[in-house]
């Protein structure tokens, strides 16, 4: 019995002292935590990414051959040609004139064998290398409005004579683009099979007017819309969404630096981030850009948008709409994107949120341009005749838009819908 307490106190002992061990080491145990890694979710985008190719495009091609106008505005014209001119490579970029006279850049447009692309805005070179590569490491700081693809040499030479004519500034620039007679023919030559015959507008002291020479067979369209939700474009812009308030009806944003306002009634927003502003010069490339890369990132070229407008002074880029490679004007919403760009980053951004989704369409028939020129009084004040869509709410579903094809003429940026009335004048919308 003796052997037995004895037993019994050691074990109480070693159990005890475990405990004290087992205790200690709890306290003290310090676990070997790895670093989680934030989850990052997927950013915001309002839709697809676009490259810069389906941005900058003209909204014509001209073709002068045997001594007579073959034209074209379709998408598919269009995207064909550009992405024909990405396949090549162009040699140096030669400086020819300045002071570049309307007359003469008439003549080189009704030179014969010349493809004519039309720009709405000055496009500088160092943008539209992104499309066509050029040999040399660095190009000069300046922009076109109109390239002219001479073929008359092709022959002979296996190369084409690509000019660079500023409307703007007056100045041609050429370069030496290498392509072969089978390669030409089956992109360039399909692009005039499709064209329609155009008539040449002649003006005295201004540059001529192109318009197709016969009447026009266009669709008008009947959309039904969506609409971006405001909040989503309060993830896209804001920094640091927990900061944003907003006001009762979901109209005003703000986080104290930058604010963003809607209106239901234009479907049409407006940021603005005030400590941006700023004066200091930045080149024409860089602002167009800058301002193509802010909207891409967050997917905000959500339609048909097309570089269509610059002031470099006031930095300020616009995009805009096309619906079936025709502008889209309204009188009561907004049919453009447009950037300001501020010290390091947007100081204004103004667009529609609305989205085309579904449609119905029936075909109509416009008078020819040359028809219409004759409703308009003078010529000489205008900067373009085109065909485009006019866009309408319906007055009893605002989720429901009219696209009527209609001709407008374009003066320094803002554009008039002309009547079909022979009679009547213009039915002016200021943008």
């Amino acid at each position: 019995m003796k052997h037995v307490e004895q037993i019994k106190s050691f074990v109480l002992f070693l159990l005890v002292f475990l405990s004290l061990i087992l205790t200690f080491s709890i306290w003290t145990y310090t676990p070997d935590y790895q670093n989680i890694p934030e989850s990052q979710g997927e950013p915001v985008t309002l839709g697809q990414k676009k490259d810069i190719q389906e941005v900058i495009k003209p909204y014509r091609i001209l073709i002068h051959e045997n001594g007579s106008f073959l034209g074209t505005t379709t998408s598919t014209a269009i995207d064909n040609v550009i992405e024909a001119i990405q396949d090549l490579d162009a040699t140096e970029l030669r400086f020819i004139q300045s002071n570049l006279s309307d007359e003469k850049m008439n003549n080189m447009v009704h030179s014969e064998n010349q493809i004519t692309l039309f720009f709405s805005a000055e496009v500088p070179i160092n943008t539209f290398r992104s499309v066509l590569q050029f040999t040399q490491s660095e190009l000069p700081e300046i922009a076109f409005s109109h390239i002219l693809i001479d073929w008359s040499n092709l022959e002979e030479t296996n190369t084409l004579q690509f000019s660079f004519v500023s409307k703007e500034k007056q100045t041609l620039y050429t370069t030496v683009v290498p392509i072969g007679q089978e390669q030409f023919n089956s992109t360039y030559m399909k692009t005039i099979q499709k064209a329609v015959p155009y008539k040449e507008i002649v003006r005295p002291n201004a540059l001529s007017l192109y318009v197709p020479a016969n009447p026009v067979d266009l669709v008008q369209y009947t959309y039904y819309i969506d609409e971006i939700s405001t909040d989503v474009f309060k993830d896209v812009l804001f920094e640091d969404t927990k900061l944003v308030q907003k006001n009762f009806d979901n109209t005003t944003y703000t986080d104290g630096m930058a604010m963003m306002t809607s209106d239901s009634g234009s479907k049409t927003i407006n940021y603005v981030y005030p400590a941006e502003e700023s004066i200091i010069d930045i080149k024409h490339s860089e602002l167009v850009h800058d301002s193509y890369d802010f909207i891409n990132d967050h997917g905000g070229l959500t339609g048909d948008y097309r570089y269509s407008y610059s002031n470099v002074q006031r930095h300020i880029i616009e995009y805009q709409l096309y619906l079936q490679g025709l502008p889209v004007f309204s009188s009561v919403t907004s049919t453009r994107i447009a950037v300001t760009w501020g010290r390091n980053q947007v100081f204004e951004y103004k667009r529609p949120y609305y989205l085309f989704v579904a449609s119905e369409s029936s075909t109509i028939q416009l008078p020819s341009g040359v028809e219409m020129v004759n409703t308009i009084q003078t010529l000489q004040d205008i900067d373009e005749l085109v065909l485009g869509y006019y866009l309408t709410p319906d007055p009893l579903n605002p989720k429901v838009y009219s696209l009527e094809p209609s001709w407008f003429v374009i003066r320094e940026g803002s554009w008039a819908r002309l009547t079909t009335d022979p009679v009547g004048g213009p039915e002016y919308g200021l943008e």
